[in-house]
């Protein structure tokens, strides 16, 4: 049903999930969503935590991985970046339907700073602390270097819409915002800006 569901939302959006469509889609009957789940938002919930659980896999083995507080902290971006790009339609799937008032979504939304980012910040923090990184608080750091990977995404996403610019821009800026090599690159010189020389 999880996966029937996921196929649902990445095809129609949260407001085509509905428990006869996932129970159809699955082969299921009502009374074996209804035994699982109880109701669409405890479906919704397991679903979201289903799906962003490998992430969190991900981050915490590179977490607990050998290297440097700062390598790991690229590493970490990284596996960010690669998972938003393989589910590109679906975060923003969830994004929509958080900022729609789906209460299940909302509440995931909501669950994620004690998450991934906390993560992130306790890797920028222990590369300052190992005088990595200049001394800046975590948090504007991290803005900083997370901005090189997802402000070109967020702008050549927001670009896809009405035409603001010529399209030929909107194309260029669409293929470099997500060509990974290139995100790297944006990354690695972000680094560099915080990076304390000789570290």
């Amino acid at each position: 049903m999880l996966d029937a569901g996921r196929e649902i939302v990445r095809r129609r959006g949260f407001q085509g999930l509905t428990v006869r469509a996932v129970a159809a889609s699955a082969g299921a009957n009502l009374g074996t969503f209804v035994y699982h789940f109880r109701t669409r938002d405890a479906f919704i919930a397991a679903l979201l935590e289903d799906w962003y659980a490998p992430l969190m896999d991900r981050l915490e083995t590179v977490v607990e991985s050998r290297g440097t507080a700062l390598d790991r902290l690229r590493r970490a971006i990284l596996q960010l970046v690669d998972f938003g790009a393989e589910h590109e339609m679906f975060v923003g799937r969830v994004l929509m339907a958080a900022a729609n008032g789906d209460r299940a979504a909302r509440r995931f939304a909501r669950s994620l700073a004690g998450r991934h980012p906390r993560l992130l910040v306790s890797l920028v923090s222990a590369a300052g602390s190992a005088g990595e990184i200049v001394a800046e608080h975590p948090l504007q750091l991290l803005c900083f270097l997370m901005s090189s990977v997802g402000l070109p995404r967020l702008l050549a996403s927001a670009w896809q819409g009405p035409p603001l610019f010529d399209r030929k821009l909107a194309i260029m800026l669409g293929q470099i915002a997500r060509d990974r090599d290139r995100i790297v690159q944006r990354l690695d010189w972000a680094i560099a800006g915080v990076q304390i020389r000789g570290t």
